[in-house]
């Protein structure tokens, strides 16, 4: 679905992923201006297909990033840790995007009109949930904030209104 919506805004995965790079750059920045402790920068919540759900925490600690993940049953229930590590060969020497992508991006930012959207178009597909970043193993607080989150979220129960 993801890539049937780019193809049809003449969207570039070099884009996204541009996008996401960015994100990721501007959160490490943010993350080194922060005072000392432990401070949320994004939550992301998704539903991934029909039976699953998600959500993303990004979290400034101490001056470092990271990021976690819990998987969800369709109603935010029962979540689970999803940890990735990308192959420790090479992590020392971090590769540089192209930039010409980069700037296509930025510009499709400042008119997002172009890519057949609105201002109030959704960023969900500007979701960091591939690479960058790795995502942690997480801390009991996380899995109890996020846990909330899934199942405050995705579990209306009775509460839909038709």
């Amino acid at each position: 679905m993801f890539e049937e919506r780019n193809k049809a805004m003449n969207v570039s995965k070099e884009m996204v992923d541009a996008l996401r790079m960015a994100r990721w750059r501007e959160w490490e920045q943010m993350a080194t201006e922060m005072p000392k402790g432990q401070h949320i920068l994004s939550v992301e919540l998704l539903r991934v297909g029909a039976n699953q759900t998600a959500v993303v925490l990004t979290i400034a600690r101490n001056g470092k990033l990271a990021q976690y993940e819990l998987r969800a049953d369709a109603k935010g229930q029962n979540p689970r840790p999803v940890i990735t590590r990308r192959d420790p060969k090479g992590c020392d020497d971090p590769q540089q995007p192209d930039p010409a992508p980069r700037v296509a991006a930025f510009a499709a930012m400042e008119a997002p009109a172009a890519l057949g959207g609105d201002d109030d178009g959704s960023v969900a597909n500007g979701m960091p949930l591939g690479s960058p970043p790795d995502k942690e193993p997480p801390d009991p607080g996380v899995i109890a904030v996020g846990s909330s989150l899934l199942e405050t979220t995705f579990d209306l129960g009775e509460h839909a209104v038709d």
